[in-house]
């Protein structure tokens, strides 16, 4: 039964990540996770977000993905399928131009924003 339910996680994660541009695993009152969600609505970009902790398998999910990335915390992002990593990993790759070269142009519904 516990082998049924990894293996439904992380098709979970996989399905997650491949069906979104933006995927955060993230929870709920976590600030970290705000911030990184609030970049995202600053820059007009969508994301699709799952929250662990209103999730029945969260733990299990957060588990896995510690496995997958070797990231223990949330938020948790992937773009375009690549994993970015938490709220600083996500505003350095802002700052840097990494952001911008992982989302495809089409993505933005505005010029990307230099603050």
């Amino acid at each position: 039964m516990a082998s049924q339910l990894a293996a439904s996680v992380r098709t979970l994660i996989k399905t997650s990540i491949a069906s979104s541009p933006v995927m955060i695993f993230s929870k709920s009152y976590c600030p970290y996770c705000l911030r990184v969600k609030d970049l995202f609505d600053d820059l007009a970009v969508p994301y699709k977000a799952l929250e662990l902790d209103e999730h029945e398998n969260g733990a299990d999910i957060q588990a896995d993905l510690k496995t997958l990335t070797g990231q223990t915390s949330v938020p948790n992002v992937f773009v375009k399928g690549t994993h970015v990593g938490g709220s600083d990993d996500t505003h350095a790759a802002k700052e840097s131009g990494r952001l911008r070269e992982l989302l495809d142009k089409s993505v933005w519904d505005t010029p990307f924003p230099d603050a």
